[in-house]
């Protein structure tokens, strides 16, 4: 594994970003609404003297920009920031490369003004070694309002009422569900019908616990069974396409639904389009009383020198202000993972989520997300991802098959240490 054989070179790493007039940070934020939330960042930044050297590597699940990330890492020559979500955080940490944060954490009381999610995700041996910026929620159906009112239709709120939509949209020539056929974007629709379905407990214990029983037991039978009875009613291709891309279908109305994380609400805002007028949203079939989350963190790797520490302070401290996470989240879709920010400028979507949120965490509803990089480590999500994208695929594999494999995922977990 790549962390295991990068932690001899950690000794090497070379001073980074002297210059502490400059930083550069490595994401991949790469569509409209996203760009538009970054620049956010940017202005802020340049407000202070900090100028911004961008450095984004496309691909909405962010595996290129990972290994982009591990390059450098290599070569000695990490940027000043970066865009890095869920274990991944831990593993740098452990290697040496962060900053440690706790001294701006402590002046701005970021263990009192965060949710525990957040303080659980971003510190190592009890330090905070990244910023968290939002929290999206991934379980959102996202419908384009005039298609559903064309033929007396509401949102779905069950995975049976989703598939009685869908046969009367197929029935009129539309496409019901947009689907850009990528593993993790497969992976949300797997997930939320996971949760959808079976319930909370159900979700942990397949998705987060890897239980041998629940694995075999009638229940994964049925979500198997669900999740290929989608296909039909998407338009199967054999190339991956963005998750963007896709939801430009649903925006023209040549697709109606699209079940995707609140990341389509930053490029919906992005084109000028509003909640309750253009579209709609709504929690994915059955999930409406629970919350799967996502959490953006951007981390700042060590430097030597005190200036550019002096400026690692500064930038995180920028990070984690109710102004920036106001005017980001507005944009990027999301909800600011500071719990004291004034939520009075969102939209009603944005403002849904945030009280949802609330409601999960009190009723022991909110839930890591397995696709987006919250619920396990990197190998078993990816073991993950490319079962459920090959099952999807290939109409020959049987549910025996998919289990046998979902056996196999669970048994390797007992060796990660």
């Amino acid at each position: 594994m790549f962390f295991r054989a990068l932690g001899f070179l950690v000794a090497c790493l070379s001073s980074v970003n002297s210059n502490a007039s400059q930083v550069e940070v490595l994401h991949w934020w790469s569509s409209e609404g996203e760009q538009l939330a970054l620049n956010e960042l940017r202005l802020e930044l340049e407000r202070q003297d900090i100028m911004w050297s961008d450095s984004v590597v496309p691909g909405g699940g962010g595996d290129t920009a990972t290994s982009v990330l591990q390059a450098r890492a290599i070569a000695g020559n990490p940027p000043g920031m970066a865009q890095i979500d869920g274990a991944g955080i831990k593993s740098w940490a452990k290697l040496g490369f962060l900053a440690d944060l706790d001294s701006i954490a402590k002046k701005h009381k970021w263990r009192e003004r965060l949710p525990k999610i957040a303080v659980d995700i971003n510190t190592y041996r009890g330090s905070f070694v990244s910023a968290p910026i939002n929290i999206h929620r991934v379980n959102w159906l996202w419908s384009n309002k005039a298609v559903l009112s064309r033929y007396n239709l509401t949102p779905p709120d069950s995975w049976s009422a989703f598939f009685d939509v869908a046969e009367t949209l197929k029935s009129h020539g539309v496409t019901p569900l947009a689907v850009g056929n990528e593993p993790w974007q497969l992976g949300i629709i797997f997930e939320v019908m996971a949760l959808g379905l079976h319930g909370t407990d159900y979700y942990r214990a397949l998705l987060m616990d890897f239980d041998l029983d629940v694995i075999s037991s009638v229940q994964t039978r049925t979500l198997l069974s669900t999740f290929r009875r989608v296909k039909p009613y998407t338009r199967v291709i054999t190339t991956s396409m963005a998750w963007d891309v896709v939801m430009a279908s649903m925006v023209s109305g040549e697709v109606a639904m699209q079940l995707q994380g609140d990341w389509v609400k930053g490029e919906l805002t992005a084109q000028g389009l509003e909640p309750g007028k253009d579209y709609l949203c709504s929690a994915a079939p059955g999930t409406s009383n629970a919350f799967i989350y996502n959490m953006d963190s951007l981390v700042l790797f060590r430097l030597r020198s005190n200036e550019s520490e002096q400026m690692v302070n500064q930038l995180a401290a920028t990070l984690v202000s109710p102004d920036f996470q106001s005017k980001f989240n507005q944009k990027k879709g999301s909800i600011p993972v500071l719990r004291d920010v004034d939520m009075s400028a969102f939209d009603s979507c944005s403002k849904a989520a945030n009280q949802q949120f609330e409601y999960a965490g009190k009723h022991q509803s909110l839930l890591p997300s397995m696709s987006d990089s919250m619920a396990t480590s990197l190998p078993l999500q990816e073991a993950m991802l490319d079962l459920i994208a090959l099952y999807f695929n290939d109409d020959t594999m049987t549910e025996e098959q998919a289990i046998s494999q979902l056996i196999k995922i669970a048994r390797s977990k007992r060796f990660e240490k």
